[in-house]
């Protein structure tokens, strides 16, 4: 899977690369845009200088010769040097040339189409090529005829090489800076990732360190990014979570030794002295023997069973139950239990209630529910089974003087039993386990609710 700091560069580098193609493309075209700029109005100051030349009208009593002195020393200094950038060439209106400056050399001027047809016509600025290939900057425009002036075309030019000479260097400086900064980037924001990720780092080091032996540990969001300490508290609800379930299961093997340990030790020493003084053994003593052993194949049978429970919500096996049939069940199963203590029940589900549920798993809730109930209810009291709603399936309450707040929170834990309220051999403390087990298995939620004494147990429908 690629890495967070992968997918960064992967996306920020690019970035970079384009936002610096963009700030080098506006710079060169700025630039560009600010050389033509001063390159034309330079064109233009030179060509307006002429045309005030041309046009201004000559003094009588100076003679024309003195006129053209006076052009060529402002403005033929310019055109009459070989190595100059401005250029100048007229044409007569039949399209033959009256002058061309001696800085063009060989080459000529494009002559004006558009001024060739009339000397009415408007100034052209365009741009344009020497036969040599030099880029150059045209302005043209068309001179009235006069007593001692002839009509003509007349084109000024000035030379782009250099411009372009000093676009291309700005270019390449342009370039340069751009692969240098958009290096240096990409190193800052290298280094700008890991260090971004370097409590990302410190947390996953110390997720690696959490143990069974150091659950009690929480991971230590300092420095973390906002964007993980939601994280960070998830995973520290989990480790307490799991400190609870590990706090449970050592509890569970404690319970569960003792459970054990004391029949095993009452078999072991009931046989030990049957064996030495066998003229001294009663019937008592094998009937302690067997009920130990049916205590202990008892609890063995639970665990099967929860264990089983636990791992068959995938083989759940679904089909129309009906629930007052059901009941009806499970109560003659403990009709002797019930005589026994003088149990009056009161079963409020008469109509046929339907579910469509897994029968087996259903029966096993039902049947611990009613099992509870008629056990830990004090003798001749009531015990009534009931749904108090459409979203329950079933509700058993009986009369728990002995159960306190507290007792709710553990009272699903195995092998839980209240010391005073359940002390008997009969039960091992496994059947709430079993009966909230069966009902996660189902999708189903089990509720114990104490109310003015009266435990209340509802199976649920999942939400």
């Amino acid at each position: 899977m690629t890495s967070i700091r992968a997918k960064l560069l992967f996306w920020l580098v690019p970035c970079f690369v384009i936002i610096a193609i963009l700030a080098i493309s506006a710079l060169y075209l700025s630039e560009q845009r600010r050389l033509n700029a001063s390159l034309t109005n330079e064109l233009n100051e030179f060509t307006r200088i002429i045309k005030l030349t041309l046009k201004r009208p000559p003094n009588r009593f100076t003679p024309p010769a003195a006129l053209n002195q006076d052009f060529s020393a402002n403005i033929m200094s310019k055109l009459d040097n070989e190595n100059s950038n401005y250029y100048l060439q007229s044409w007569d209106k039949q399209g033959q040339t009256l002058r061309k400056s001696i800085s063009l050399g060989d080459n000529h001027l494009p002559a004006p189409s558009s001024l060739q047809q009339t000397v009415h016509s408007n100034d052209v600025e365009y741009n344009s090529q020497l036969s040599n290939g030099d880029a150059i900057r045209v302005y043209s425009f068309a001179v009235q005829g006069g007593p001692r002036k002839p009509a003509a075309n007349i084109s000024v030019a000035i030379n782009r090489e250099e411009i372009n000479q000093q676009l291309s260097t700005y270019a390449l400086q342009l370039i340069a800076g751009g692969l240098f900064f958009c290096t240096l980037l990409s190193v800052m924001l290298v280094f700008a990732i890991r260090k971004a990720l370097t409590p990302i780092q410190n947390l996953s080091e110390q997720v690696a360190k959490v143990e069974a032996g150091s659950l009690h540990n929480r991971l230590i969001a300092t420095n973390v990014p906002s964007e993980i300490s939601p994280l960070v508290d998830r995973l520290n609800q989990l480790l307490a979570r799991l400190e609870q379930s590990f706090a449970r299961e050592r509890q569970f093997n404690n319970d569960l030794a003792h459970e054990l340990r004391t029949p095993l030790a009452a078999m072991r020493t009931t046989s030990e002295v049957a064996l030495k003084w066998p003229e001294q053994s009663s019937s008592e003593d094998f009937q302690y023997i067997a009920e130990s052993s049916a205590q202990l194949q008892q609890t063995i049978d639970s665990l099967l069973s929860l264990a089983r429970i636990e791992n068959s919500s995938a083989e759940t096996l679904l089909e129309q139950v009906n629930i007052t049939t059901l009941i009806e069940e499970c109560l003659s199963l403990q009709t002797a239990q019930i005589q026994q203590r003088n149990i009056t029940i009161s079963q409020l589900v008469t109509q046929d209630q339907y579910i469509v549920s897994d029968p087996r798993l259903l029966r096993v809730i039902i049947s611990n529910l009613i099992s509870n109930a008629v056990a830990y209810a004090p003798v001749n009291s009531d015990v009534i089974i009931d749904s108090v709603s459409q979203q329950s399936v079933i509700r058993v309450s009986n009369h728990a003087p002995h159960l306190n707040q507290d007792d709710l929170t553990t009272m699903f834990d195995r092998l839980w039993r209240k010391d005073k309220a359940r002390t008997d051999n009969q039960h091992v403390g496994l059947g709430l386990s079993i009966a909230h087990s069966a009902a996660q298995a189902l999708s189903l939620e089990l509720h114990a609710k104490l109310y003015e004494a009266q435990l209340h147990m509802s199976l649920n429908y999942g939400k």
